[in-house]
């Protein structure tokens, strides 16, 4: 056997589903480029972008396949000879003019597919859970085994920490009935140059284009809200330290940042930052009228001890120097 086709046999094969999102697409990137890896990315492309993955289309370690979680054929085909699935895809938080159901079954649906798919060849799944799901928790900061404190079901913002949550108890199902090797990562709000710019991708990069643009800064409610905030290298570091640690299966997990900034004051320091010479123009809109019934997070913060005793894991970014290079990479985009 020579040597390359040795080497390629030795690469762990793993599917990412939603591979063009920012996290996914960053994901990508680190494991190509460790080159231990091969790659199946899927993405349907409602959230992720073609452009995120364009530079490693050619890769012969990546392989891209446009398509659906909520297809369950596709899905356990793509996972016939996986060791490893990262589960990224999901419907994100929604406003008052969208509906609830995209959001409740791709991430319920589609993570039943993912699971049951894994389940055949006994792939370690890396599930990717959100902060949302400690909803108003008074109890700071979020700790994994804490209570959790969701609003009126009839505002349906909680759609997607509702799905999420059934999500996890999903994952932990399949791992106590089948023995299925299951992480599930409560990822805190992270951002790169490749976020989207609609509300789903954070308040980070809709400021981030309205600073160098000139624009008002939209702020919902009065920005007192607080938020913590990581760069993207924090969130992939620790789910490629996650797919790797033993200890880590069946566990829950915060990945994040434990710098806890308000909402004005990151625009009033992208403002700074950004150094565009302009005026900070911010318009303050309530809540009701963007989300009609809603009550906001007043605050978020990840305790990250769990993540630092099973993963070695701290953020090594801080949240200004994420900022400058959010920043920077937007300039470069705007003058090509």
């Amino acid at each position: 056997m020579s040597h390359y086709l040795k080497m390629m046999e030795e690469k762990k094969q793993i599917l990412i589903t939603g591979v063009a999102g920012m996290i996914g697409s960053h994901l990508l990137d680190s494991l190509l480029e460790s080159r231990n890896y091969r790659v199946i990315g899927l993405d349907n492309l409602s959230f992720g972008k073609l452009k995120n993955i364009t530079l490693r289309r050619n890769d012969p370690d990546f392989r891209f396949v446009e398509g659906d979680v909520l297809d369950s054929g596709l899905v356990r085909e793509l996972c016939r000879d996986v060791k490893t699935v990262v589960h990224l895809a999901a419907v994100k938080k929604i406003g008052e003019s969208e509906f609830r159901l995209p959001t409740l079954l791709v991430n319920t649906r589609g993570t039943e597919n993912v699971l049951e798919a894994a389940r055949s060849t006994g792939a370690r799944v890396i599930f990717a859970s959100t902060s949302d799901v400690y909803g108003m928790s008074p109890d700071l900061p979020f700790r994994e085994n804490g209570d959790l404190l969701l609003g009126p079901s009839m505002i349906k913002r909680w759609s997607y920490a509702v799905s999420k949550l059934y999500a996890e108890q999903l994952a932990f199902g399949y791992h106590q009935q089948y023995g299925l090797p299951v992480v599930v990562l409560r990822y805190f709000g992270g951002f790169s140059p490749r976020s989207s710019f609609q509300w789903s991708g954070g308040h980070i990069p809709i400021f981030v284009r309205a600073i160098l643009r000139d624009r008002e800064v939209i702020i919902h409610g009065d920005g007192s809200q607080t938020r913590s905030m990581a760069y993207v290298d924090d969130l992939v570091r620790g789910t490629v330290l996650a797919m790797e640690e033993p200890e880590a299966v069946g566990q829950i997990i915060n990945l994040g940042n434990t710098e806890e900034v308000s909402v004005l004051e990151t625009a009033r320091l992208i403002h700074r930052i950004a150094a565009t010479g302009k005026e900070l123009k911010i318009r303050f809109i309530p809540f009701s009228e963007v989300f009609g019934q809603y009550k906001d997070i007043s605050r978020r913060r990840p305790d990250l001890s769990r993540a630092q005793e099973l993963l070695g894991y701290q953020p090594r970014v801080s949240f200004e120097d994420a900022l400058r290079l959010t920043i920077e990479a937007a300039r470069e985009e705007n003058r090509d």
